[in-house]
């Protein structure tokens, strides 16, 4: 009897370390570095301290803040005077985003990317709730 609890124990915590660790898909994270690069190029971040940042260290930096910031603009969930405008993120990110993470990904950018007094404290509790997140990215 006692072994039966133990296998199911187990089998309980493979199943949720298994989905709360969702693999990161190589092609999805190079397709979100590529469209990248140009903010990372414009704003002096390395490429590095973007995956850290991925796998959920995120540094201390204003040029990645930034950094962040010039990708927001680009995704057209944010305009030049830090107005959040997420309503086609699905639509503006269907070339960079895999279709089967769209939903997670952009239900994260729902709940995370929040107006703020300025665009830094917009920028910065976006990131810090974003990548608390599973965004399989």
């Amino acid at each position: 009897m006692m072994a039966g609890k133990l296998v199911s124990v187990f089998c309980v915590l493979f199943v949720v370390v298994t989905v709360s660790t969702a693999p990161v898909d190589e092609k999805q994270r190079k397709k979100v570095i590529d469209w990248h690069q140009e903010c990372l190029d414009m704003h002096g971040v390395e490429v590095e301290v973007l995956v850290q940042a991925l796998e959920g260290t995120v540094p201390d930096d204003d040029k990645f803040y930034e950094h962040i910031f010039c990708a927001a603009k680009k995704a057209k969930v944010m305009d030049d005077d830090g107005t959040v405008t997420v309503d086609l993120f699905e639509e503006n990110m269907k070339d960079v985003i895999d279709p089967h993470n769209m939903a997670r990904v952009s239900g994260i950018i729902r709940k995370c990317l929040i107006q703020r007094d300025s665009i830094m404290e917009t920028i910065r509790n976006s990131v810090d709730c974003f990548y608390r997140e599973e965004h399989g990215l």
